[in-house]
């Protein structure tokens, strides 16, 4: 199986029909403390609107259960599937999705990283989680997201490596956990999963303490955790990108606010 060759294949099929919406940005590089953040400004109304339109309805979609036959890529097993990230901001974004429901704010489970290291060993892409709304979650159905790493071409600015800060010595301002993988990691996932779960405990979480409130960002060398109090603040969003330099804004108004703020200090507000 040819995964990046399908994730291509997918992605020209699905943009021809038009099942694909991608959103356009114009990128942004912000410097806080030494750290590049690159901001991404675009128009989110149509994955917001899509967003209403299921809340207002009777029974929520749940767009993954069916999921949309245009967005597949493979199935990766009898449990999981690759899908396009219909509302993409980047190219090659996609999602390992359960074939059956499970809570997003639930504990991952060996077969979410079974399918997670399969879509790594050929991509080498950086996998990230929001574990619930406090997280930036915006989906009850489980799903992990993948893009291609580094997050930027190379002859543009790069955000900042989550591991940078750490390896400097200062340590991230908020409560994190992070390991390194090594390639035999990637073929055990029991190993994977036994790391996920030293870092959960890492940041106080599992347990009885639950598994709602955290980002899990994870490339074929490193996997980090970040415990999180809000998805939001003062109406700026943050998903695990954000703990990847990477932000993305609806338009003009938020990156002024933004600025005036300071990405590191909308980091520390919405982690504990």
């Amino acid at each position: 199986m040819d995964l990046p060759e399908q994730i291509r294949a997918a992605t020209h099929r699905a943009l021809d029909s038009g099942a694909l919406q991608p959103i356009p940005t114009r990128p942004q590089v912000l410097r806080d403390q030494g750290l590049d953040f690159v901001l991404r400004v675009g128009d989110l109304r149509r994955k917001s609107e899509s967003g209403q339109r299921q809340r207002a309805a009777t029974q929520p979609a749940n767009p993954f259960l069916p999921y949309d036959p245009a967005m597949l890529v493979a199935e990766l097993s009898d449990t999981h599937a690759l899908l396009l990230n219909k509302f993409q901001v980047l190219e090659g974004h996609v999602l390992v999705v359960t074939r059956a429901f499970a809570e997003q704010e639930a504990a991952l489970e060996e077969a979410d990283f079974a399918a997670v290291a399969q879509v790594l060993r050929q991509t080498s892409g950086l996998a990230f989680f929001n574990g619930g709304a406090a997280a930036g979650a915006s989906q009850q159905h489980r799903h992990v997201q993948l893009l291609p790493w580094p997050l930027m071409p190379a002859t543009e600015a790069q955000p900042f490596d989550p591991r940078q800060w750490v390896q400097q010595g200062a340590g991230w301002p908020f409560a994190h956990a992070c390991v390194e993988l090594s390639s035999q990691d990637l073929v055990q996932p029991a190993r994977l999963r036994a790391r996920y779960d030293q870092l959960i405990a890492d940041i106080g979480l599992g347990g009885a303490a639950g598994y709602s409130g955290y980002n899990l960002l994870m490339t074929p060398d490193w996997m980090m955790a970040v415990r999180r109090s809000r998805g939001a603040h003062e109406g700026l969003g943050v998903n695990a990108l954000g703990f990847a330099g990477t932000l993305l804004l609806r338009g003009e108004e938020e990156l002024q606010r933004l600025r005036a703020m300071g990405p590191l200090a909308l980091l520390r507000a919405v982690s504990r």
